[in-house]
């Protein structure tokens, strides 16, 4: 039962997730992007699909593999990888890439949603959260911030509502929002931030699918069959719409149909983590 369970959340988010890349690989194709660039995104699904996988069949040895320090040293990392983004220049002064050569790394959009998935209840969940927080508004990166916060608001309020958990949804809340009044002066690119309008230009029924398929994949964490850790599939559900929501505001990445990778590695391992933590709190 537990891996049909599994199977139901990969199966489910990986139909969605693919028609959403499809459909945004094909408008950019359409558009005359260069295979190089559309032909990245299918090869990240299909890498997200590996580990994603194997996060599976790692959390189905037990319990333990999701508990202990695992769970601090994904966090530590996550931190970690967040302030690498300051050792670069960034773009017109906004720090959310770590470069590899000619590739950048959306470190936020890659590492938050499985800490999301990891922080759980963790005593010193709260400390992370703002620590998360006070890198996204520095960077600054309103959609993660705001997705995350909202992730994080979620967690806290699941656990125990001491006077302490309640001041850190006040701080969480308070940064999520004061990401928007940082100044971010990039400009939106079409196969990236503009891809839904994109699109709509070439073939609105494409469009439409696209959204519908995005859609569908951010609700694949408390759409797919699973009962168990309700508060974490929330949180990560809330994370995944709320970073799909936000171009819609302001210019930022549509994730899995936009021309960036890095969106779908990270949806992969969240929902991975997810799977795997609900397999192994099962008997």
């Amino acid at each position: 039962m537990t891996t049909k369970l599994r199977q139901s959340l990969l199966g489910f988010f990986g139909a969605a997730s693919l028609v959403a890349v499809l459909a945004g690989c094909w408008t950019a194709a359409d558009a005359g992007v260069a295979i190089g660039v559309w032909g990245r995104m299918i090869a990240a699904w299909l890498v997200g699909l590996v580990i994603a996988i194997a996060m599976g069949w790692s959390g189905s040895r037990g319990e333990q593999r999701l508990a202990g320090i695992a769970p601090l040293i994904v966090t530590v990392i996550a931190l970690l990888l967040l302030a690498a983004c300051f050792a670069d220049p960034g773009l017109q002064g906004v720090h959310r890439w770590i470069v590899v050569g000619a590739i950048r790394i959306n470190a936020a959009a890659i590492v938050l949603p499985l800490m999301i998935v990891v922080l759980g209840q963790r005593v010193w969940g709260p400390i992370a959260m703002i620590a998360v927080l006070l890198l996204l508004v520095a960077q600054p990166d309103a959609s993660q911030a705001s997705g995350f916060a909202v992730a994080a608001i979620i967690l806290l309020l699941a656990g125990k509502r001491t006077p302490g958990a309640l001041a850190s949804v006040a701080v969480v809340a308070v940064l999520g929002m004061i990401a928007w009044y940082r100044p971010d002066p990039l400009a939106s690119v079409a196969e990236v931030e503009g891809i839904i309008g994109l699109a709509w230009q070439r073939a609105p029924v494409m469009a439409a699918l696209a959204v519908v398929a995005l859609a569908l994949a951010t609700a694949a964490p408390i759409l797919s069959g699973f009962r168990s850790n309700r508060a974490t599939a929330l949180a990560l559900a809330a994370y995944l719409a709320g970073t799909a929501i936000a171009p819609a505001i302001g210019a930022f990445p549509v994730p899995l149909v936009g021309m960036s990778m890095s969106p779908i590695i990270g949806f992969w391992l969240g929902i991975g983590a997810l799977g795997a933590q609900r397999q192994a709190s099962r008997p």
